[in-house]
């Protein structure tokens, strides 16, 4: 079946519910029972559409457009790859090589649940793609580990159940409790995703049944819902995968990239006839074109003020991640994605709080706001393995409130220096054993990252803007690489005028409805 999401029809007493007991703070209910998409009717489309969404024939073979793609990322790579495959010659633009922006610093995760009803249909699609993409080889190493909830809090487990059993109504797989012992509970395979890996979800409640399946958590863990079709893969394998494909070429058209960047448009009749593009060497070259689509991430909003006047509401945010050798194995590296759902304190003593008061630089224009890190902060951080002893750790609100500009510089110039400190303080509370690192960080440990550009809502811009031939695809935020297979084919369908499937309209702009801005379980900051 297809994968929908963990949040589906939900009502307000139930997200208050859930947002009681787990921990969280009120937050938008994006998804509720928006008629824009549902589940079953995203999968009736797809079997009235196999042409358009599964075979990529073209109608008029002698009829063959010329796109410009702005950006050579994921999301780049993934729309050439789809109007090639309907029939379209494809230039892409970037001033830098492929894969080589945020596409490069990806955590490079997937999930398949989503609050908001219509990115879970995106996800849906993009997941089913992912798997075809990586073939019987497996050739960008999707694994299928799942992602682990962890909360102290024993009421927990009524609103995780919940949630499962939503998500269970809808098709995304069954719901197993495990209360009396976990003697049927099986993990999940560490490598592959065409095991017989079990789908849904495993709800675990009490420290000991936890203990036996993750000694290595911490005692006080007291439920922990385990989302099984979900996992992680290497990114710039999937993004190069894409563009390999598109490159390929399929039934005569093909894709290039032209490295340069988009200076200048040439317009007639309210629509994009070229671009101008400023080449390596400072040559300035015009590429004609009958379509032209905007995937330049966190660029797309100062590439768009080019085109129009109107502007799209595109904020860049930070992503950062801390890459830790795991010097004392405190993470097994056959491990799943592991969050801990609950407020932590970083302000352990009054020493420790007086330290961060005057540490805070920001009256004097710094990024440190650590005034704000007194008192409770909110839950969602999360690690899992990266492989070679390796381990991937987040705490995304840390940086959030860092103001990023519309040109932004790459690779990201500033963090927070003090962030794998603070990641391992705040994730010594699911793992007890990287207390170790607390006072000494192995030389090793780096701080990457690149950005998440966000709308207001939290779903993406994949519409029409700027000119009647002119698109954008862009505004994924923190699900940018996983849905980015999805994302493109959606943006080449229509910018080619094919039948569009019926979570597209969710990604209009102008919006048909106000949408409040969904809760993200990875995320408290909200």
């Amino acid at each position: 079946s297809i994968p929908v999401c963990l949040f589906t029809t939900m009502s307000s007493a139930m997200l208050s519910t859930f947002l009681e007991l787990a921990g969280g703070s009120r937050g938008g209910g994006g998804g509720g029972t928006s008629r824009l998409f549902t589940v079953r009717r995203s999968q009736r489309w797809l079997r009235r559409h196999p042409v358009a969404y599964r075979a990529y024939s073209v109608a008029n073979p002698g009829q063959r457009p010329t796109v410009v793609v702005a950006g050579a990322g994921a999301a780049g790579a993934s729309t050439a790859m789809h109007l090639v495959r309907n029939g379209a010659n494809v230039v892409m633009v970037d001033p830098r090589p492929p894969m080589s922006a945020t596409t490069a610093y990806s955590t490079e995760s997937y999930r398949d649940f989503f609050a908001d009803l219509a990115v879970a249909g995106l996800m849906s699609r993009s997941i089913e793609l992912l798997e075809e993409l990586a073939g019987e080889d497996n050739e960008f190493r999707l694994n299928r580990r799942g992602y682990a909830f962890f909360s102290a809090n024993p009421a927990s487990a009524q609103a995780f159940e919940q949630l499962a059993l939503n998500a269970a109504s809808q098709g995304l797989g069954e719901l197993r409790k495990h209360v009396e012992n976990v003697e049927a509970y099986r993990p999940s395979a560490s490598t592959g995703f065409r095991s017989d890996s079990p789908i849904g979800f495993d709800l675990v409640v009490g420290r000991k049944n936890i203990q036996r399946i993750f000694p290595w958590v911490s005692d006080s863990a007291e439920v922990l819902l385990h989302a099984r079709r979900c996992g992680w893969m290497d990114g710039q394998g999937l993004g190069l995968c894409m563009l390999e494909r598109a490159k390929a070429g399929h039934d005569g058209s093909s894709a290039k990239v032209v490295r340069g960047s988009i200076v200048g448009f040439e317009r007639s009749g309210g629509e994009v006839r070229g671009v101008s593009v400023l080449s390596q060497n400072g040559e300035e070259i015009q590429i004609k074109c009958d379509v032209f689509i905007n995937a330049a991430g966190a660029w797309a909003k100062k590439l768009q003020g080019l085109l129009t006047d109107e502007e799209l509401p595109l904020t860049n945010e930070l992503h950062a991640k801390v890459m830790l050798n795991d010097e004392v194995n405190a993470i097994p590296q056959d491990a799943p994605m592991m969050i801990w759902r609950d407020s932590v304190r970083l302000d352990e003593d009054a020493d420790v709080a007086d330290f961060f008061r005057e540490l805070d630089d920001t009256a004097d224009g710094g990024i440190v706001n650590s005034a704000c890190w007194l008192g409770p902060q909110p839950g969602g951080q999360h690690l899992r393995p990266a492989g070679n002893g390796r381990v991937i750790m987040l705490w995304e609100h840390l940086h959030k409130h860092i103001q990023i500009a519309e040109d932004p510089p790459m690779p990201v110039e500033n963090f927070i220096e003090m962030y794998p400190q603070l990641c391992v303080t705040a994730l010594k509370a699911m793992v007890p054993a990287l207390e170790a690192y607390e006072e000494s960080l192995p030389k090793s440990t780096i701080i990457d990252g690149g950005y998440y550009t966000v709308t207001p809502d939290g779903r993406p811009f994949i519409a029409r803007h700027g000119a009647q031939n002119a698109f954008v695809c862009s505004g994924m935020g923190t699900f940018g690489l996983m849905s980015s297979p999805a994302a493109g084919e959606l943006a080449a369908l229509l910018a080619l005028g094919k039948p569009l499937p019926p979570h597209a309209e969710a990604f209009d702009w102008p919006r048909k409805a106000a949408v409040e801005r969904a809760l993200d379980l990875l995320d408290d900051s909200a």
